[in-house]
């Protein structure tokens, strides 16, 4: 079983990883596309995510906070049973079906993040300024 662990410790089964640059894409066995978008939607939870096969930890992600996109794929031929006939299948064998899911999540980049904290402590400077009546 692979799963992902989030920030907080709660976990969703997954069939796997895969990374490239900024951007990290999560296959998930599920059809529950709510769920899924509610859950990498928080960005703290989403801000430290561990990668588990069974229960060897097989690498940490950081950073990648961005949702950017949601994939639904229904009905994917997950394995074929070559020893036992289906006529009912495209194979013609017994095949194991799962709807899939794949979620594309990016990492914030360096300056965006400076920038919105930037903005923030400007905010809360001039908040502060504001409160002791001191003109900026």
């Amino acid at each position: 079983m692979n799963k992902i662990v989030f920030s907080d410790n709660s976990e969703i089964q997954i069939f796997g990883v895969s990374q490239s640059a900024d951007t990290l894409l999560i296959t998930i066995d599920t059809s529950d596309v709510n769920d899924l978008a509610q859950k990498f939607q928080n960005r703290s939870l989403t801000k430290v995510m561990r990668y588990y096969a069974g229960i060897d930890l097989i690498r940490g992600y950081s950073g990648y906070t961005n949702l950017k996109n949601i994939s639904y794929t229904p009905a994917v031929t997950v394995s074929v049973d070559y020893a036992t006939e289906d006529p009912t299948t495209e194979s013609g064998f017994s095949e194991e079906r799962a709807d899939k899911c794949v979620v594309t999540m990016e990492k914030t980049s360096m300056l965006a993040s400076v920038a919105g904290q930037t903005a923030q402590n400007t905010a809360n400077i001039d908040y502060l300024a504001m409160e002791a009546g001191l003109e900026l």
